[in-house]
Order: C-alpha cells, then structure tokens, then sequence
C-alpha cells in the first residue's frame, strides 16, 4: 500500500479547516486590518487582488486608508522637542507603507506621496525640531520622484508640485528640492519644462526672496 510521507497532502485539509475555524471566530475589523497590513507589506498579494477577480475598489480603499493616516499624522498641535524623534519615526513608518503600496499600485502610490507633500507643510510650525523635519521632508521628495518616474506623466508634475512646496516653505524644510531635483532622472523634456517653471516662479519671488529666485535661477540653468 501507497503511504504519504507524513506531513505531505494528508494533513492539508485538516489544517485549512482550523485556519478557516479560527478566522471565523475574528471579529470583522480584525480580519480586516490583519487582511490590510498583510496586502502592505506583500506586493504579490496585492498583485493578485489587484487581478479582476479581485474586490472592485481594493486600490482606491487602500490609498483613502492610508490618506486618513496622513492627515492624522498632522493633525498635531505640538511636537516638543522629547517627542520630535517619535514622531519624525510615525512619519517614516507611514511612507514606508505607502512605499509599500507602491509597489503593487504605482500610478495610485504616486498620487498618496503627492499628496502627503501637499499636506506635510500643515505641521511646520507645530514642530518644535532643528533638522530632522528637513531631513524627512528631503527624504519624501527623494521618493516621491522615484516613483514618478516609474509612471508616465508623473514626473513633471511631481517635479512642479516640489518646486511649489519648496517656494512657498518659510522654514526651509524643503530646501534640498532643487539638488533632489538635478539629481533626479528626468527625462529631457521634462527637465526643459521644470526649468521654465523655475525660472517663473524666479521671476516672481524676486522682489520678496531675493537668495530664493538666485535659486531658482540656478536650478533653471543646471536643468537644462
């Protein structure tokens, strides 16, 4: 007679009829987040949920997530300077999960960053840091152009949106965007319309911000 060795086949069945027993016995809500956490950091997974027999909506439900978790990171009133640490360390957590993300839903990834960069700012003046913030926010950029030039379109206007928080930042957080931006490979087109824009946006600060648009003017010339 035929034996399996043990281990192999036999006892499959029965084990998948515990698994299935015990994650019956879940509440909802922890299924869910034990379900999401494992999508985060597992591309395959979420290359097979993102295939048509997959939930509709997986992705867009994925991203509103981790916005939420954007807007909560900043919605703070103070970060003195015993809690910068632990903070600038939820910050990298959450990239790291939209980083994450990413890697299964690029174009969609793109669109969270842009918009953790849009909205980062928000916490500027309720940190109470000397570089740290800066060095996230360098951080954020360095990643957020990475990605975009894995998607079409992004790029210039990924690069626009940085040239934007780099202008209108008070606190120098922002203030590697036009290196990060000469270092970035973009595609030679891209690097002719980002320095028009540079150039603009020289033309406007120049009156106000003098040290900014000699910036500007230089970034302009070094992208082309």
């Amino acid at each position: 007679m035929n034996r399996k060795p043990h281990g192999q086949d036999g006892g499959v069945p029965a084990l998948r009829a515990a698994l299935r027993a015990q994650l019956e016995a879940w509440p909802r809500e922890r299924l869910l987040d034990f379900a999401v956490e494992r999508l985060l950091v597992d591309p395959e997974l979420r290359r097979l949920l993102a295939r048509p027999e997959g939930p509709p909506g997986a992705e867009s439900d994925l991203s509103r997530q981790l916005r939420r978790s954007i807007d909560e990171a900043v919605s703070v009133r103070y970060i003195d300077w015993r809690e910068v640490p632990s903070y600038i360390g939820r910050l990298e957590r959450l990239l790291g999960d939209i980083r994450s993300f990413a890697e299964g839903y690029p174009a969609e990834g793109v669109t969270v960053l842009r918009y953790f960069v849009r909205t980062l700012p928000r916490v500027f003046d309720s940190v109470a840091d000397e570089d740290e913030l800066a060095l996230f926010c360098a951080q954020l950029a360095r990643v957020t152009l990475g990605l975009a030039s894995r998607v079409a379109g992004a790029a210039r206007a990924v690069a626009e949106e940085l040239l934007a928080a780099y202008v209108a930042d008070e606190h120098g957080r922002f203030a590697e965007v036009p290196e990060l931006l000469v270092e970035a490979e973009l595609a030679a087109d891209v690097r002719r319309e980002v320095a028009a824009r540079a150039e603009a946006l020289a033309l406007q600060v120049t009156r106000t911000d003098s040290h900014r648009a000699r910036e500007l003017g230089s970034l302009a010339a070094r992208l082309r």
